[in-house]
């Protein structure tokens, strides 16, 4: 000041680079508020699909000190990867990463966590972004959030209706390709299933299967006696004399119809018909099934070889197949 006063700098323009001179300080001193900056990547739905692991867990404590404040969450679900122990810890919000802070998970509350999504900046370890909707209440069996739909719409919806529109979204596919006598051809689709078709003896047997199970969850599809089923390919079936194969089942004459209609759920072997069932499954069942899933295999071109009793082979087969199904 006294330095301006003797340079006669007049008190309007010493004030204006007083001014200046603090504000610039003020830019130097590391500031937490609105170091994050990022696009809303969705509804959980949608933004959840980078994460690469989620989880339905219950909030046990925080741990706010530090300059990396975190939580530790027990894992009651794992629904998307997989994790090693039951307990893990969350990196939280700390203002200069794009993470919530500790106070949104209070103690006790449970929790879908979406982990390691896109903004999250975990470096080493786990961590949730505020870059969309990665985090979804549970209360009283209810997941609360936003589920889908626009920013800030908050949904509410039983709990086990969201893991099977998580778990199994809708899914539309078509895979074509050509399989020989005795090979097997597996393709994946939708979210969690493998189409194949499994060779036996001169035929094949359309198989839909989850990741992880063994289970056949098209061996519903009807009709189940007096006619052969879709489900299974035989020589005979794409023959000009179905009638010369002496060994054919049920005596038909003639095979499924082209293309070939066939459900599936991950529901069988679950829920329906599952392991001890102690009757035959219902009309109503079966309509679950296919309201879940739905396929048609159609049969583009062929060749066949002669076979014992007039039962021919087929040497190869080039197919197509429309999946469609999902919650």
């Amino acid at each position: 000041m006294f330095i301006w006063k003797a340079m006669d700098v007049p008190e309007k323009k010493r004030v204006m680079a007083w001014s200046l001179f603090f504000g610039f300080l003020l830019l130097m001193i590391p500031s937490h508020a609105g170091a994050c900056s990022c696009n809303w990547k969705g509804p959980f739905l949608t933004a959840s699909k980078d994460a690469p692991l989620i989880v339905l867990g219950k909030i046990i404590r925080h741990h706010p000190d530090g300059t990396s404040p975190t939580m530790d969450v027990l894992v009651l679900e794992t629904l998307k990867g997989g994790i090693l122990d039951s307990g893990m810890v969350v990196q939280m919000g700390d203002g200069m990463h794009c993470r919530p802070t500790l106070d949104v998970f209070p103690p006790g509350s449970k929790w879908i966590l979406a982990l390691n999504g896109q903004g999250a900046k975990p470096g080493t370890g786990l961590a949730i972004s505020h870059c969309g909707e990665y985090w979804l209440r549970v209360e009283d069996d209810y997941v609360v959030g936003s589920i889908d739909g626009g920013l800030n719409q908050i949904k509410r919806t039983p709990l086990h209706e969201f893991k099977n529109r998580f778990l199994y979204p809708r899914f539309s596919e078509k895979i074509s390709g050509r399989i020989e006598a005795g090979k097997q051809f597996r393709c994946p689709f939708g979210s969690r299933f493998e189409f194949i078709l499994e060779p036996a003896p001169a035929r094949w047997e359309i198989f839909i299967k989850e990741y992880g199970r063994d289970e056949n969850l098209s061996r519903l599809t009807p009709p189940f006696h007096f006619v052969p089923n879709p489900r299974e390919i035989e020589g005979w079936h794409l023959s000009d004399n179905p009638s010369a194969c002496a060994n054919r089942s049920y005596k038909a004459d003639a095979g499924p119809a082209n293309p070939r209609k066939f459900i599936f759920s991950p529901e069988v072997g679950k829920k329906i018909d599952g392991i001890g069932a102690a009757r035959a499954v219902t009309d109503e069942e079966i309509k679950d099934v296919q309201k879940f899933g739905r396929g048609e295999l159609t049969i583009e071109k062929f060749k066949l070889e002669a076979g014992n009793d007039g039962c021919p082979k087929i040497e190869w087969m080039d197919f197509s197949v429309q999946l469609d199904g999902g919650y």
